[in-house]
């Protein structure tokens, strides 16, 4: 499940990505549309309409759209990855305390396989990059300011389609 930035949000990422790219040349990431993730799980394909269903109950009413702010950019040198972190956080936390017993009651879920929550929730710009590019990039990128807004208006649950190359599909918007 992830939320989609607005279209200035999306090209103004689109253009750092191409800027990163210009740095270090093809990185892992680099082809990945501007979201915020806010959870990943595994669920049975067949019972999708289940997860939904309780996807739609345990947020409606509950969630209203809110302006997010982004601001400046982030670096995880750890996992080399620099991205933009959007605020309030409390409103991911939020979202994600709506979905929770949704999600972990749900009977399509795997519960072999962990429900991946995203607290620290961030639009990415790269990641996974060795540790010579990730001091490259973020030696030209750490005193870059960067400031936007857009309005949170959806959740977009999407399903990863192992035979088109891992590309994921949409299958349900949830509207705040």
């Amino acid at each position: 499940m992830v939320m989609n930035p607005d279209e200035k949000v999306s090209n103004d990422v689109t253009y750092a990505k191409k800027k990163l790219a210009e740095i270090i040349g093809n990185y892992p990431g680099k082809q990945s549309r501007p979201h915020i993730s806010i959870v990943s799980f595994f669920a049975n394909p067949l019972f999708e309409e289940s997860v939904i269903e309780g996807l739609r109950g345990s947020l409606k009413g509950r969630i209203r759209s809110s302006f997010i702010w982004l601001q400046d950019y982030g670096c995880m040198h750890s996992a080399g990855s620099v991205y933009i972190q959007p605020k309030p956080l409390s409103y991911f936390t939020t979202i994600i305390k709506a979905i929770y017993p949704a999600l972990k009651l749900c009977s399509a879920i795997d519960k072999k396989r962990k429900l991946h929550f995203y607290y620290e929730p961030h639009i990415t710009i790269a990641k996974g990059m060795n540790k010579k590019n990730t001091d490259k990039v973020w030696e030209v990128f750490k005193d870059k300011k960067y400031e936007s807004k857009f309005i949170a208006d959806a959740l977009i649950l999407l399903r990863k389609d192992a035979e088109n190359e891992g590309n994921y599909k949409v299958v349900a918007e949830f509207k705040l």
